[in-house]
């Protein structure tokens, strides 16, 4: 039996799984470019940049810059509303944890009742915010 609903462009289940996929493809892009500024940050702090030109450093930093706002902007055409309101709730608690934890940690650390700031515990203590405020 030929059913209307089925013809032509697969289930629905086929389709919300390809959009599943366009949806992660922009995703995956973010990621490996945070990787690339990972990897970066980290040569910048072993001193190995040192002998680059800074205008190789600006232009790799701005090519950088550019494909993430592409991927950004390609996401952003896949997503829809509710994606985009779990997006920004769970940016909103992110940016509140940041907020108390790195300026309160400042403060207790400037009194003597913490160590020192890490800026990467403050950063991945938002990004696992920001993770368990969307889930």
């Amino acid at each position: 039996m030929h059913d209307a609903h089925s013809s032509g462009h697969g289930s629905g289940e086929r389709k919300l799984q390809a959009q599943t996929r366009r949806r992660a493809i922009p995703f995956v892009l973010l990621l490996l470019l945070g990787g690339a500024l990972g990897f970066g940050l980290a040569w910048a702090e072993a001193g190995r940049l040192a002998q680059v030109a800074p205008a190789v450093l600006w232009c790799g930093i701005g090519l950088l810059a550019a494909a993430v706002i592409a991927a950004i902007v390609a996401w952003m055409r896949r997503v829809d509303e509710v994606e985009v309101a779990d997006q920004l709730w769970s940016s909103f608690v992110g940016l509140q944890a940041l907020t108390l934890g790195a300026f309160g940690w400042k403060i207790l650390a400037a009194a003597g009742a913490a160590p020192p700031v890490n800026r990467y515990a403050v950063y991945f203590a938002t990004g696992a915010t920001m993770l368990a405020a969307y889930g």
